[in-house]
């Protein structure tokens, strides 16, 4: 996965956004939120997120 692709574009969150907020213990969308402020915008990356949230929760828990 590219870490440096833009999932969220309103404020600009990166997949390596998202598995750094994994890694640091984010497992729901709205910890993710709170930590990258990923969704928080336009609310139109919300599947994405999940996505890429549920990618690497499976991929820490392995």
């Amino acid at each position: 996965m590219d870490l440096n692709k833009i999932v969220c574009e309103c404020l600009q969150v990166t997949n390596g956004d998202i598995k750094n907020a994994v890694d640091n213990g984010a497992s729901t969308l709205e910890e993710i939120r709170e930590a990258t402020g990923a969704t928080d915008g336009c609310g139109a990356c919300t599947d994405a997120v999940q996505r890429v949230l549920d990618y690497f929760s499976e991929e820490r828990d392995n």
